[in-house]
């Protein structure tokens, strides 16, 4: 993918391997409808994404084989993460991130269902937790 800086989501879009074009705008849409009010959006030149304060909450990203939607609910709570995969037992997961190559592939329902679930004030008192339970440990 290009390290070009972009402007927006067209931008995004159009330093995409033209095969990959209507699947990131197909997926994105969802992104975007499912999106609790609150999270902000923005561009770069690997990611599109949702952020709560600098935090990102959800982004799509292009990679050398594939499509990768990373959630990071899922990292943060790994029922999350189970419940999709019940939902797409053949989905390639990682901890907090889903690779695909077509639409086709993803449960648009569980993945919407997912997207929706957090306010940005849950999501970032998730963070925080999280955080201060690491910086405990260490």
């Amino acid at each position: 993918m290009s390290t070009v800086p972009v402007s927006g989501f067209e931008d995004f879009v159009a330093a995409l391997p033209t095969e990959r074009q209507p699947v990131v705008r197909q997926v994105w849409q969802l992104v975007r409808q499912a999106m609790p009010a609150g999270y902000t959006e923005h561009f770069g030149p690997k990611y599109l994404e949702f952020r709560a304060g600098p935090d990102m909450y959800i982004g799509l990203a292009n990679q050398k084989g594939h499509l990768s939607l990373h959630v990071v609910p899922m990292y943060l709570k790994p029922a999350l993460q189970e419940g999709l995969a019940a939902a797409a037992p053949k989905l390639k997961m990682g901890k907090g991130c889903v690779n695909f190559k077509k639409a086709e592939e993803l449960p648009l329902a569980a993945l919407t269902e997912l997207i929706a679930a957090t306010a940005p004030a849950d999501y970032q008192a998730q963070l925080l937790a999280v955080r201060s339970a690491s910086r405990k440990k260490a």
